[in-house]
């Protein structure tokens, strides 16, 4: 009789750790890991422990998790205007395709990867929106101490988003070329040895006529990086650009020598190639 009422206890206790763990799993979207109990009573059961996953944040991630997006958003409802609220708010919008609230709500949660990813997605799709959202992100993520590595990134993005939109706008290109060079510097203030900001500084110092600066970040990224193929090209436009055309063909030597894929050569660059070509014919 112990030995049957032992092994109830104990099939029993098996049973109410296997909801826990299915518990917080699901609020935490985390039933990826097969085979698990908690993946085995999900896929017997999805809603039969629902209502025992705690407060009504759990229990909305719960629902996100499992596409119950309309009991998700009833219970996001009820939760206080938070970070946590706002990040729920989020992946909501995310799931029902609206890109642009889910932006906004990751924002103001303060979840800038989630956000960055999105306006990177975005970009693709309706590249004026993604610039306003990337600067709507830059400036909530200004002044975080605890966000270096993202805001650097975020100014890095803006700038090309500037870019690209100067290639689009020939009317206001000076403008936004400017900007975007200043953006870069933005970057390099949280990450002054980034080879990517580095490069993307150069070139668009170079694009705008500005061969000191230029020069200044070729030479920065060649020195951080000394097999950097790109450093050394940029390094090249830049002294074709000035006339220097002995430095410009080691340069691009030099490049050529380092690069170990088949990719654009130097020459090829529609832009800055011109000037180099010159030097070499």
């Amino acid at each position: 009789m112990l030995r049957v009422l032992a092994i109830w206890v104990v099939s029993v206790l098996v049973i109410w750790l296997g909801a826990v763990q299915l518990a917080s799993s699901a609020a935490y979207g985390d039933l990826a890991a097969r085979p698990s109990l908690p993946a085995a009573l999900h896929a017997a059961a999805p809603g039969l422990l629902r209502p025992f996953l705690g407060g009504p944040a759990a229990r909305a991630a719960a629902a996100l998790h499992n596409g119950d997006l309309d009991g998700a958003q009833q219970l996001i409802a009820t939760l206080p205007d938070d970070a946590q609220a706002a990040d729920l708010r989020g992946r909501l919008a995310e799931a029902r395709h609206d890109p642009d609230a889910a932006i906004s709500a990751y924002i103001r949660a303060g979840d800038g990867v989630r956000a960055q990813s999105l306006i990177d997605t975005l970009s693709e799709l309706d590249p004026p929106r993604a610039l306003l959202d990337q600067m709507v992100l830059v400036a909530a993520l200004e002044g975080r101490t605890d966000a270096s590595e993202e805001t650097g990134q975020a100014w890095w993005r803006l700038g090309q988003l500037q870019a690209a939109a100067g290639y689009r706008a020939p009317a206001k290109r000076r403008t936004l070329w400017r900007t975007a060079e200043a953006s870069y510097e933005r970057a390099l203030g949280f990450a002054p040895n980034e080879e990517t900001y580095l490069l993307a500084a150069g070139y668009q110092s170079l694009a705008n006529g500005d061969l000191t600066a230029a020069e200044r970040w070729y030479n920065r990224a060649a020195e951080v990086v000394p097999n950097s193929a790109d450093a050394f090209a940029g390094r090249a436009w830049t002294a074709a650009a000035r006339g220097d055309c002995a430095a410009a063909r080691a340069d691009l030597a030099r490049s050529r020598a380092l690069r170990t894929q088949p990719v654009r050569d130097p020459l090829d660059n529609p832009q800055v190639g011109p000037a180099l070509r010159r030097c070499t014919a």
